[in-house]
């Protein structure tokens, strides 16, 4: 059993930050210079923007004898928690590169949640209740031997 320590990062996907300020200047200019049949689909599209350039544009993990934990963006809301005694399995996986793959966080309804901003290295965790969670990180086998793991 490794010992007990603590591993912690930081994921940021650059280019979706980039392009969500792009689309929150470029709706909020809607809003101002609007016409009034469309000045609350454009305060919508503000809001939405809004929300993804604070919650998915970066993650911070932190992994250790307690479990995984994730918090999300500058605040820290919404967290995500997941005990060790909760996970069943663990692999260290690469993720493709397809479209869907940038997304952030998003759910499927065959592979379960994903909290991955970025390519690359990426630690799949199955919970005891079937579940499926996968986090992108620099290093997942520190993150495995944080936790009590062996890889």
């Amino acid at each position: 059993m490794p010992a007990a320590t603590v591993y912690t990062c930081r994921v940021t996907n650059w280019g979706m930050l980039w392009l969500n300020i792009f689309v929150l200047f470029s709706c909020t200019l809607g809003f101002v210079i609007g016409t009034d049949p469309w000045r609350f689909l454009t305060l919508a599209a503000v809001i939405v923007a809004l929300v993804k350039v604070i919650a998915q544009a970066s993650l911070r993990v932190s992994a250790g004898p307690g479990g995984l934990t994730v918090n999300f963006a500058v605040f820290g809301f919404p967290r995500v928690a997941i005990g060790r005694a909760d996970i069943a399995r663990a692999e260290i996986i690469d993720l493709p590169v397809k479209f869907w793959s940038r997304w952030g966080v998003f759910h499927q309804r065959k592979r379960g949640w994903f909290l991955t901003p970025t390519l690359g290295p990426a630690l799949r965790l199955t919970l005891t209740s079937g579940r499926t969670v996968t986090v992108s990180m620099p290093e997942p086998r520190a993150a495995l031997w944080a936790m009590g793991i062996a890889p």
